[in-house]
């Protein structure tokens, strides 16, 4: 049976390591690690940091961001190269793809359809009225992918260890430690050290999996 192949978005798809960073730069704001601290901790819930983040945009920015705002932040952002040929190659030989990312929706569904992934989780901001506010849908908090990865697998008749995961980061780790194929993109920090695979480019995946 060939492995339902799940790929996280931000810096393993794209060469941005962080969606929610490209919209702090762009508004002028600052991605402040101390939320990332209380969410980690458990102090905050993933939706509140989420609501922070926007928060601290809105008040830097210092008017309404609108919806085409958030678009033109990501507008320069493409799938790598090797994303579409990796991505590609998968589904030509009749392997399964996904895509979970904690990321935002505006970006990772784009990236998605760009690469035709048509199974892609994702957080969403929230608009009224085509104004951005604090809020929005956390389908992927950080700390559980690995539920909604093994939610989506179980979903398709597929366990945990019938999944290929491919990610970059320490938020990684759990998904790491309950998938089958677990493989690390470098850069990948302290992750590279919990994946059965580590690999330079994102290429390598298909050596590992298409046999």
């Amino acid at each position: 049976m060939k492995p339902l192949v799940v790929f996280d978005c931000d810096g393993v798809l794209t060469e941005n390591n962080s969606s929610w960073r490209v919209l702090h730069e762009f508004f002028g704001s600052r991605d402040n690690s101390y939320f990332a601290e209380l969410y980690e901790k458990g102090l905050i819930s993933y939706l509140d940091w989420m609501k922070i983040d926007i928060s601290l945009m809105i008040h830097s920015f210092g008017s309404p961001i609108k919806k085409h705002h958030v678009e033109e932040a990501f507008s320069k952002i493409k799938p790598k190269k090797s994303a579409a040929r990796v991505v590609g190659e998968l589904l030509r030989n009749n392997y399964p793809v996904a895509v979970v990312s904690s990321g935002i929706g505006i970006l990772v569904s784009r990236i998605c359809r760009e690469l035709g992934v048509s199974d892609c989780l994702f957080n969403d901001v929230l608009f009224v009225n085509d104004e951005l506010v604090p809020g929005g849908v956390a389908r992927v908090p950080l700390k559980e992918k690995w539920l909604v990865i093994k939610k989506l697998a179980e979903s398709k008749g597929y366990r945990m260890e019938s999944v290929a995961y491919v990610g970059d980061s320490k938020w990684d780790i759990p998904v790491f430690k309950q998938v089958g194929i677990s493989i690390a993109v470098k850069p990948c920090g302290i992750a590279c050290e919990h994946a059965k695979y580590v690999v330079e480019d994102l290429e390598e995946v298909l050596s590992l999996l298409i046999r």
